[in-house]
């Protein structure tokens, strides 16, 4: 039962290395010298059109004023808003103004 078990591991090393060794790797192809930067040359060319387009709107919302002051507006339209504490649990607030009446 050893040896059965032993040439059978053997037989299966064996198999697996003829496989290996016999689908060897093509090494030629059909495409066409320098087809490599294809991709890379229309990945280049797509990002800089983008970035020149957002460049080009970017340069309009600056010059009608779009970007400027975008934090004020939106911070005192915030503050005006009347909302419920959600946050503090009602002993803290009991709390606080026992504190402001003594």
């Amino acid at each position: 039962m050893f040896k059965a078990r032993k040439w059978s591991s053997w037989i299966s090393f064996l198999t697996l290395a003829v496989l290996t060794f016999a689908a060897a790797p093509a090494l030629a192809h059909e495409a066409p010298d320098g087809s490599e930067w294809i991709m890379a040359d229309w990945m280049f060319l797509s990002f800089m059109i983008f970035a020149g387009v957002a460049f080009v709107f970017f340069l309009v919302a600056l010059k009608r004023g779009w970007l400027s002051d975008l934090e004020g507006e939106a911070k005192h339209y915030i503050l005006q808003i009347e909302e419920e504490d959600y946050y503090s649990s009602p002993r803290s607030t009991s709390d606080l103004e026992a504190r402001h009446e003594s």
